[in-house]
Formats: C-alpha cells, structure tokens, sequence
C-alpha cells in the first residue's frame, strides 16, 4: 500500500473530544460517543446527525449497537450504563452499580444480553428488563473493556491487572486467564470466527490469542504509545488499532505484519471500529475529529465525506428569480438561478447551518444553526439585519410566517420560540416538547404552529396567545418531518416507526395511518393541489398516498439507497427524489413512471428545491461538498428531457455552463448506452461537445429516459448504473476449548 495519498478534510468535526465509536449492525448507522457525555448518531448515507442522545454526566467510554441496530448500550465515566430506544432516542434505563468507570460494554450475537465492565467485575445484564443475570468476580484491577464471541458462550475481559479472562456464561465460570500483557490492557476483540482474541495495552502493543490453546500467536509492535482501541475485519484477515501516538495501524492479522500507518489526528485516537461491510474504517479521538477510511479497493485512503460545505438546506425566493443554499461552514450563499452567479454570500454564524427559510415578498432571509441564534439577512445587500438570540442549544429549524411579521425557531432541547421580525424580540417561549424539535410549519393564515419532535409527538401551538391546542401523541418513534396541506385542514407527518400519518387539525384526530414502508421516513410532502402526499426513507422507496382514502397510489422503485429528498414540482405532474446512491429521478405523478434518472455524480445530493416561479419546470439541489446544481425539465411531444443549466463547484469557484441534455456516458449499462446512441445523444457531435466542456464532463451524467423509462438492466449487462450493495456473510464457528480450566468456580449473583 505504499504511495498511498491521504486527503486533508476531517470527516466529522465534534463539540467535544471522540472518546468511542460503533456501527450499527446493517451499517446505516455512526455512533459517536463524547467528552460531554451525549451519544451523537449519524446516518452513514449522508453524514446527518439523526440523533443526539442524552443522559450521561460524563464521557461516554464505550457505546455498542444490539443486533438489530434498535438498541444501544453505553458505558460511561460516570459509572453507570445506560440501555437507549435508538429510534425514539430515549434511555430505557440507567444500569447503576459498577464501581467506578464503566469502561466496557457489548451486545450478546443474539442480543438478549449485554455485558458491562466496570470496577473489578464484568455484569451480564437481561435486555429486555432491568435485571442483572450474572456477576463475573476475579480481575484484580478495574475492567476496562469486554467481547462476546461470536456464538455467545464466552465473555472475554481486559483489565488494569494486565490479565485478559475468559468467561463460561452459561455457568458463570472462569476459562482461562491470558498472561502477558505488561501493562494495563484497554481493548479486546473476537475475530469473527471465534478462534482468536486480540488485545491492546499500555505496554505500546497488540497482541493476538489462540483461544484453542490460549498461546500468544504474534506480539505487534510499532506504536509509540498507549493503545486504546482494536478491531478486526468481518473477514477476519485484517486487525486495527488505535493508539495515543495519533495513529491508527492497519494489520496482517495471519502475519502480524503492519501493512498501513494512518495518520491525520493531532490528539490521541480513542476508538477504532470497521463497517460491517469491512470497507470502511471509522476512528475517533480525542483532536474532535471522526475520521473515515477506505480500505475496500485495495489501497487506502482518507474520505472527506461531510467537508465543511456541505449543503443542509436548498431554497427558492418565494419569486423564483433566485435560490440559497446553507452550509456546515456556517456561510449561506444566494444564487442567481438563471446565471448561476453567486450573488453574495453570507458570513456571521459560527458554526453549522441546520435552516434557512425566506420571508414572503423574498426581500429576506433566516437562517438558524449549531451556534444557537438566529439571523435575519437582507436579500439584497448580504447584510445581517439582525441576530436572535435566546435559545441556548442548537437551533434545528426555523420558518417565518405568512404574513412575514414573525418566525418561528425549534431547539433541540424541545423548546419552540416565536419572534418579532422587526424587533428581534422573543415573543412566546413554547413548552411542551421533552426532545429535539425536528420541524416547524405555520398554518397557511399564520395564525397557528404546528411543532414536531423526537419525543413521538406534534403540537399544534395557538401563535396568538402561544397556548397548545392540540398534544398529537400516536406516533411510536420520533416524527421526522410535519407539513400543513395547502387548505390548511390537515397534516401529513413522517416518523421513524416507518408510518406516515394524516391527521385533521380541527379535532386533532389521525384520519389515517399509511403503512407500506419498510424502515424509517424522512419526508412526507403534500401536493400543490393537496390531494396526494409523497414519503420517502430509509427503504429507498418513494410512495404517493390519496389523502381522501389513505391508500398507496404508487410505490416508485429504482433507488438502491435511502430517499434523502422528495419534492413535487409547482404543477404538481412530477417528483423529483434523490438519495446516496448518486442519483437523483425524477417522476410522473399520473403513472409513477421514472422518466429521468441523472446518475454517476461526484458526489451524494443532500438537498433538493423546485422552482417557485410560474411556468419554469425547473430545479436546484445541492450536495455533500458543496456543489449546486441546476437542472432544467424539458417536455417534447410525451417524452421528457432533462437539461443540466449549470454547475458551480467549490473546489474552484468556478461556474460551468451546459446546455447539453447527455453529458457523459462512462459508467452506463449496455441497454441504456443503445438506447442512448439510438436517439443520436452519442456520437461525434457529442464527442466534440465533452471535448470542448471537460470541467463539466467529469462532474455530471444525465441520462435522458424515452416514453418507456430505460432504467432496468439487459439480462447480462455490467451495471454500472445500479449500485449493487453486497451484504458479507460470515460462519460463526462454535469453538471448544479443550484447555479449559474449571479449578475456580464463581457463583454468580442474580439481583
């Protein structure tokens, strides 16, 4: 792997030092554990953070997924562990009774228990109720971290005494200690098939355990200082490792051979975990930085997923002459949509942008973020009219009211707060909510709020006198999105229990609950005439629903990762959806036919608006690293085109301009490379076009559907157009333990 090159973008910028990490089982999930206590958890499709999740008063040591990804358990200096609901991101409970740090935590494979270091014992704990099964009594110094094998029959345990323990969990027995070690021991891990056991110590090594015979296979050397954290590979051929000396180590684990030094951290990396698919590499530390590694094709290198301009917010002026995108650098950028010119952009909040929303007649903006104020801005100029300030955590969302008079901001600790546009002053301060405000909305009169949470619940607040008129409770997890219909008589909210509900505003009642998704929603929109509502999710579906009878119109497949983004176009006959599988399509509503599918991006669209001026079939999205681009919708004659208007990258600042409707071809099957070149978009005009725009060209692939959408694969093709996603399946070996040592026999304590 020699002549590798490194990028410089961190992947993930924290409050607080990284002081653990863990994937969720499927891989869709990061969760981060910091200094402050919170758990953060990101989607691995988009780097978002989904969730934080509080309770712990201390740093949160360890942290480790269940099974099915529905629960985590978190281990924390403060000495207690915590049991969370990840959907509705709430704790179950508090297991408390470890003395001291509870270092260590992990799931059983079955996930029926968990095991949890802390003092000088390991505690198996029953996780479906608060009942500890099993007291594990020998370590002579503080355990600091714990393994289940991979048939769940063994706990391994490291400790301060320099000692790893193997543990009968049945019988609540010792197996067998392993000796060598000469220092404290801060990390253990199973390989996949259960025949080995590696571990990381003081002592500056990894050292990797047959656990047939419980001899010490290969002592790894080459770090400079303490290492806090090891992982093995799904496959099991490859060992990671953390360490104080701000590296991480990739390891021949049959050899013992280091085959890679990873470098980019400026403090001690804490925490090392691989993705269930064995091509990633994931490693916090102590600098506040996650940071994320290829190691899938062969080499490795640095992804710089999440930079500082990721676009979190895309919208259009209310006249539809100009678009403005937010970033995580804090800056907001106004767009002239029909040159492409940046007009100005917007500099004063100190940190990340969550939302931005424009003011009715358009002559203003407001922008809320991670720094917790609001900020008022002249459309004009680019000058800051005003700053809000009050809310004391992150502001998630923030919209202004119809008559442009107020806005309305939601925080993440469950507060909603209505201000006076012309004075700045904070008017009402909501109370209600018990968790983060995901989304607000005013009623099309203004003269209403309707809030949602990640506490399961909607309120609908009176904007007149800030009293809550109605307490919308039957959601099972977190709602994710809320929206008004355009008459205003009814919601349509999104929820990560997968369902999308209907609810009337004047009683308060859900009308219909539309069930069809298979993971959780992130969107559910209404249609400008407000008879369908679109949703979108985890799933990687798009489903329209008729809001008079609540049934599935049509399901629209062709995804091969979450829906990140649904919007209908301004007469309503088309949806426009993109996801992480680097693709956006677009949608006839009538016949739920893809007609387009543009495709073979650089890089994942995060943020997708429609334009709001009369007549012009036109849209805007902006994407992980920055870039905006334009598309503009083409009807001729039934069939339906897609042309790219322009382009603007931030690695540059350059803008490109195209009025091509095929812009490159690499990476397409061969059916829709035929079909293509049967409607004369390949060949020499075309050639001569890419030769004279290469900046575009390398950026952007459009592919233009006919009256039949050309997007299923021949029999035989290479698909280079559908991201195929490969699930590894491992053999979990039952491993016996013909050295076992049953001298010491330790009854355990059922609580």
């Amino acid at each position: 792997m020699s002549g590798v090159q490194f990028g410089e973008l961190p992947f993930l910028k924290e409050d607080y030092q990284v002081f653990s990490c863990a994937y969720s089982a499927d891989g869709k999930s990061l969760a981060v554990g910091l200094s402050n206590g919170d758990i953060r958890e990101y989607s691995t499709s988009t780097w978002e953070q989904a969730r934080t999740l509080s309770g712990h008063s201390e740093a949160v040591a360890s942290i480790a997924y269940s099974p099915k990804g529905d629960r985590l358990i978190s281990g924390s200096w403060d000495g207690a562990a915590q049991l969370w609901d990840v959907d509705a991101g709430i704790s179950m409970y508090t297991l408390s009774g470890h003395f001291g740090v509870a270092e260590g935590v992990a799931f059983s494979p079955c996930g029926g228990s968990f095991a949890c270091g802390g003092g000088y014992t390991v505690k198996v704990w029953d996780a479906g109720a608060e009942e500890c099964q099993l007291i594990l009594i020998g370590h002579r110094g503080h355990v600091t971290s714990v393994a289940y094998s991979p048939n769940g029959h063994v706990i391994a345990s490291g400790s301060n005494d320099t000692t790893l323990r193997l543990w009968d969990v049945p019988n609540g027995i010792r197996l067998h200690t392993l000796s060598g070690h000469t220092n404290r021991i801060l990390a253990v891990i199973y390989s996949p098939r259960g025949d080995r056991i590696a571990s990381g110590s003081i002592d500056k090594t990894v050292r990797i355990w047959d656990v047939r015979t419980g001899a010490c296979v290969h002592v790894l050397t080459g770090h400079g200082d303490w290492i806090r954290g090891v992982a093995f590979s799904p496959q099991g051929d490859t060992i990671v490792s953390a360490s104080d000396d701000c590296t991480v180590r990739i390891w021949d684990a049959e050899t013992g051979t280091c085959r890679q030094a990873l470098t980019g951290h400026t403090r001690p990396v804490r925490s090392v975990v691989f993705s269930p698919n064995g091509n990633r590499i994931a490693c916090g530390s102590e600098d506040s930085m996650v940071r994320l590694w290829d190691v899938g094709s062969g080499g490795t290198r640095q992804i710089a997923i999440g930079s500082s301009g990721c676009v979190t917010s895309v919208k259009y002026s209310p006249h539809g002459h100009q678009s403005a995108s937010s970033g995580w650098d804090g800056s907001i950028r106004l767009w002239d949509v029909e040159k492409g010119d940046c007009r100005h952009v917007l500099t004063g909040h100190v940190d990340r942008i969550r939302s931005i929303a424009y003011s009715p007649q358009g002559d203003l903006l407001v922008s809320c973020g991670d720094d917790s104020t609001l900020r008022l801005w002249d459309v004009e100029t680019g000058v800051c009219r005003k700053t809000f300030i009050g809310h004391s955590g992150y502001v998630l969302d923030v919209v202004c009211s119809p008559q442009g008079d107020r806005v309305a901001s939601g925080e993440r600790n469950g507060s909603v707060r209505i201000w006076d546009v012309g004075t700045g002053e904070c008017l009402f301060i909501l109370i209600g909510h018990t968790r983060s405000v995901s989304s607000i909305v005013y009623s099309p009169k203004g003269n209403q709020i309707v809030s949602a949470s990640d506490d399961r619940t909607i309120r609908l607040w009176d904007v007149g006198s800030g009293d809550c008129l109605h307490h919308l409770s039957s959601h099972d997890r977190g709602v994710t999105s809320i929206a008004y219909s355009p008459q205003g008589a009814l919601l349509v909210s999104s929820s990560y229990d997968m369902t999308v509900r209907l609810w009337d505003v004047e009683t308060g009642d859900c009308l219909y609950i539309l069930i069809g998704h298979t993971e959780s929603l992130r969107f559910a929109v209404y249609s400008p005439q407000g008879d369908q509502v679109a949703s979108g999710g985890g799933d990687g579906l798009v489903k329209t629903w008729d809001v008079g009878t609540g049934e599935c119109i049509h399901t629209l497949t062709g995804h091969t990762a979450e829906v990140t983004s649904v919007v209908y176009s301004l007469q309503g006959d088309r949806i426009v959806s993109s996801s992480p599988d680097m693709t956006i399509r677009l949608w006839d509503v009538a016949s739920g036919q893809c007609r387009a599918v543009i495709q073979s991006l650089d890089t994942n669209v995060t943020r997708i608006a429609w334009s709001t001026a009369a007549g012009a079939n036109c849209f805007v999205a902006g994407c992980w690293d920055g870039s905006m681009y334009m598309w503009r919708l083409i009807e001729d004659g039934g069939e339906c085109h897609v042309q790219a208007q322009w382009i603007w990258r931030p690695v540059n600042g350059e803008l490109n301009v195209s009025d091509t409707l095929v812009q490159d071809v690499r990476g397409l099957s061969r059916l829709n490379k035929q079909l293509l070149e049967q409607r004369g978009a390949v060949g020499e005009p075309f050639v001569r076009l890419r030769e004279a725009s290469k900046k575009v060209t390398s950026m952007l692939s459009v592919v233009s559907a006919l009256k039949q959408p050309a997007i299923e694969e021949a029999p035989g093709s290479s698909s280079a157009d559908i991201l195929v996603t490969e699930r590894l399946e491992h053999e979990q070996e039952h491993t016996e333990h013909p050295w076992i040592e049953k001298k010491e026999s330790y009854p355990y304590l059922s609580l």
